[in-house]
């Protein structure tokens, strides 16, 4: 299937693993995914002013009219953007993780397991909340970790706020969250934000921060390690 693509500028900048890796995956889904042409920033958490925000996520969709209906949004705080921008319902903005499915996870192809494995998936706050805008299937993550063997820990904390909009403004506020988070958790923890990645990897002192996607491709021969 055909999907229009909005990176956003994370993707295009300290994210580009995440970028590489919902294209690599989509790919073995059997999905194209289409950039919508000369896309803008979509303010992200940067504009005080919520109206103003909204208005400029949704010059992306007007680039969109007529080309693309079904967009794929990889960047949390950009999805919510879009789809808040979105008030006429002309779209259907997705989450990669949404083209994820316990059915096409089973059937993909599996070289590596993940036996003996701990993983923490975390999904920050976006992803979760609030219902409007969130994501349908909200434990995703823990259907791709447990599939492939692996095993969960954590789950009380996936949906707690790290602070990572705040990490250049109020480094100390990220911290204290991040770290609360990491406290009561183990394992590998496995991110689908670019902030909460950035915080994850700032605090998170001897704890390895991957994406779902890298994860992914680790299974099926891709990647040689986690």
């Amino acid at each position: 299937m055909e999907y229009g693509y909005y990176p956003g500028c994370s993707l295009t900048g300290s994210a580009k693993k995440l970028n590489r890796g919902v294209r690599e995956i989509c790919k073995k889904l059997g999905h194209t995914l289409s950039e919508i042409p000369d896309w803008n920033c979509c303010g992200a958490v940067e504009y005080g002013d919520r109206n103003e925000l909204v208005r400029i996520s949704g010059e992306n969709l007007k680039k969109a009219e007529g080309i693309h209906r079904e967009i794929v949004v990889p960047c949390p705080a950009c999805y919510k953007n879009l789809k808040d921008a979105d008030s006429a319902g002309s779209f259907n903005i997705l989450s990669p993780l949404e083209l994820l499915s316990p059915e096409n996870l089973s059937q993909m192809k599996q070289l590596k397991d993940l036996r003996g494995q701990v993983f923490f998936p975390y999904y920050g706050c976006l992803l979760m909340r609030p219902e409007g805008s969130s994501i349908k299937n909200k434990n995703i993550m823990e259907d791709a970790i447990t599939v492939f063997g692996g095993e969960i820990d954590g789950e009380k904390m996936k949906d707690r706020c790290c602070g990572g909009n705040q990490l250049f403004l109020n480094k100390w506020a990220t911290e204290k969250l991040s770290s609360l988070i990491l406290s009561k958790s183990r394992g590998t923890v496995v991110v689908f934000c670019p902030f909460c990645h950035m915080a994850m990897k700032t605090f998170g002192v001897g704890r390895k921060v991957i994406y779902l996607t890298d994860l992914l491709l680790y299974v099926m021969g891709e990647k040689n390690s986690l």
